[in-house]
C-alpha cells in the first residue's frame, strides 16, 4: 500500500480461520477476509478517533486442488511444491472493506493464475533448505528466490504477492 502513496494502520486480530468443508477458493478468501475487517470493526466502531477510516481486511490463499496454507514442515512443504510444478494453480485474494463511520462493507476477491516451470527434485529440496517458503501459502513467495520458476501469469502480480491494490483503489471509489 505504501507504494500507492496510503501509509496503512496495521491491526491484526485474532480471528478463527476455520472453513467448512468443501468451501470453495473464493468463498473460503472472502469469508476469512470478512472475518478479519469485522474483528477490527467491532474493536473500533465506539472510538472517536478513528472515524474516517477505511478498514481492510484481506487473506489469500493459493489453491490446487485444496486450500494450500503455510507448510507445516519441509515434507509439506515439498508436497505442496511438487504437487504445482510443470502446471498451473490459483492465487485468490479476499478482501472486505468497512467504513468505520457507517458500517457500509464491500466484498470483493481476485484470482490470478500462475503457471509453473517443470523444476527437479533437487531444485525444491535447495528452496526448502532456505526460509522463504515456510511463512507463505503454497510455500513459496514469487517475488523471493522461486520467481524463477515461474513461467508466467495470468492476472495482477500484486495479487500473487499478497494484496490486488486495482481490486481496492477500483472499489474505493464508492467511499469516495
Amino acid at each position: 500500500m505504501n507504494k500507492h502513496g496510503m501509509e496503512p494502520l496495521v491491526m491484526p486480530q485474532d480471528t478463527d480461520e476455520h472453513l467448512p468443508d468443501g468451501i470453495g477458493m473464493t468463498e473460503a478468501v472472502e469469508a476469512l477476509a470478512a472475518q478479519k475487517a469485522r474483528a477490527c470493526f467491532d474493536v473500533l466502531k465506539d472510538d472517536p478517533r478513528y472515524d474516517g477510516y477505511l478498514i481492510i481486511g484481506a487473506d489469500t490463499i493459493v489453491w490446487k486442488d485444496e486450500i494450500m496454507g503455510k507448510p507445516v514442515d519441509a515434507d509439506d512443504a515439498f508436497r505442496m511444491l511438487d504437487k504445482i510444478r510443470g502446471t498451473f494453480h490459483y492465487v485468490v485474494t479476499g478482501i472486505c472493506m468497512i467504513d468505520k463511520s457507517s458500517g457500509h462493507e464491500t466484498l470483493l476477491s481476485d484470482v490470478t493464475t500462475v503457471h509453473c516451470v517443470a523444476y527437479s527434485d533437487d531444485d525444491i529440496r535447495n528452496y526448502i533448505s532456505m526460509a522463504e517458503p515456510y511463512d507463505k501459502a503454497g510455500s513459496y513467495a514469487i517475488q523471493g528466490y522461486f520467481g524463477r520458476y515461474i513461467d508466467h501469469i495470468d492476472g495482477d502480480y500484486e495479487n500473487v504477492v499478497g494484496l490486488p491494490f486495482y481490486r481496492i483503489e477500483s472499489a474505493l471509489k464508492e467511499y469516495i
